[in-house]
């Protein structure tokens, strides 16, 4: 379930039919200036939800999935942490530090921090 928010909505963003930026007026978000639209993320699957600080990519619901495995829950996660960053940018960040892990067992990824084995399955993150 998406985490309440004070706005469904941080700035504004308009693509063309074939998802190009057309339009892009970021707000101050947390740390950075970013389009944000919780909306869009949690209704449709290609409707522009994100476009960070740095960088004038418009990410979809589509592209979170991607990133995270085909799995909702990672992917809402990562989208409601977003604050200035690329997606891709906190996901290595999680990988780096060890907040996001793969079961090899069951090839699901799982918040991992203070779990000592993958929630799907069983397995431990130390076994063969």
């Amino acid at each position: 379930m998406m985490a309440a928010n004070i706005c469904e909505r941080i700035g504004v963003c308009k693509v063309d039919g074939d998802g190009k930026l057309i339009e892009i007026k970021r707000e101050f978000f947390r740390q950075g200036w970013v389009f944000k639209d919780w909306g869009a993320f949690r209704d449709s699957m290609d409707a522009p939800c994100y476009v960070p600080e740095l960088d004038d990519t418009a990410y979809t619901k589509r592209d979170f999935l991607e990133l995270c495995n085909g799995q909702e829950n990672i992917a809402e996660e990562l989208f409601n942490q977003l604050d200035w960053q690329s997606p891709s940018t906190l996901f290595n960040e999680w990988e780096d530090i060890g907040a996001v892990d793969f079961c090899e067992r069951c090839e699901k990824l799982f918040l991992a921090f203070g779990i000592e084995q993958c929630p799907y399955c069983g397995k431990g993150r130390t076994d063969k």
